[in-house]
């Protein structure tokens, strides 16, 4: 799909991948929504997206409820017209043990990272089928094909979202509307910089995902892994006749 005049909504759009990624689409020519909980943090987005030679508006929204994101998705289409690009990007993390993590955490981490972009995107995907023409493109992560210490629930809520996608990929065959998985390893975002994150390796910037995004939703393609070479774990791991207990920080310390 060509990025320019078409309307792009982004969540997790304040900081991190989805404001490099709002930033991106605008400097290519698209209206952006940028939709995230923090205010005032949207409103700086919004103006580097001017600063890049774009349109962009600022839509506080928590999509860890449907309701917000169905308003979300319908904010947008009365400002800037229906969406032709979603991103699904918003995401949190809980950083411990697994027994450690309560049933409430997880829930809201399930929310955040898988139901909001399901919600969002069945608001938007009607219109892009009845026009036939649409990108969809959820952010993931490395951690939902090797699991990390302390990550199980953050993991499983990224491989669900990629098995959504895919499913979705087989599902809009020739409907002219495509779906793909973004996959990073570790980017410079503040789930990096927890306290209790004992990653000491190469952080790389999150203008490297939003190229990335940009690519996906050019392509039509179904999935992409930036930098490209994380994705040899995930296919590793499969192999492997035992669960490896090293996950992608102890691969990125010997490598």
């Amino acid at each position: 799909m060509k990025i320019s005049g078409k309307v792009a909504l982004v969540t997790g759009a304040s900081s991190g991948i989805g404001a490099a990624v709002a930033v991106e689409l605008a400097r290519r020519g698209a209206r952006v929504a940028a939709v995230a909980r923090r205010e005032d943090r949207l409103a700086e987005v919004v103006a580097r997206c001017a600063d890049a030679g774009g349109k962009a508006v600022a839509l506080p929204a928590d999509v860890s409820t449907r309701p917000a994101c169905e308003d979300a998705a319908a904010a947008v289409e009365e400002q800037l017209g229906p969406v032709d690009i979603l991103v699904n990007n918003a995401g949190i993390s809980v950083h411990k043990p697994a027994a450690e993590t309560t049933v409430e955490e997880i829930e809201r981490l399930m929310a955040v990272n898988f139901l909001g972009p399901v919600w969002l995107t069945k608001a938007v995907l009607p219109g892009m089928l009845a026009r036939r023409s649409g990108s969809i493109v959820n952010v993931t992560s490395v951690a939902g094909y090797v699991p990390n210490a302390g990550e199980a629930a953050y993991g499983a809520s990224k491989a669900a979202l990629s098995r959504w996608t895919h499913g979705l990929v087989v599902d809009l065959h020739g409907t002219g509307v495509s779906a793909g998985v973004l996959s990073p390893g570790p980017i410079d975002t503040e789930i990096w910089s927890l306290e209790d994150n004992d990653y000491k390796g190469k952080l790389y910037p999150p203008e490297v995902v939003a190229k990335g995004v940009a690519r996906l939703i050019e392509s039509g393609a179904a999935h992409m892994t930036v930098p490209r070479r994380y994705g040899m774990p995930a296919l590793i791991y499969p192999l492997v006749g035992r669960p490896m207990r090293w996950g992608i920080r102890r691969y990125e310390a010997r490598s």
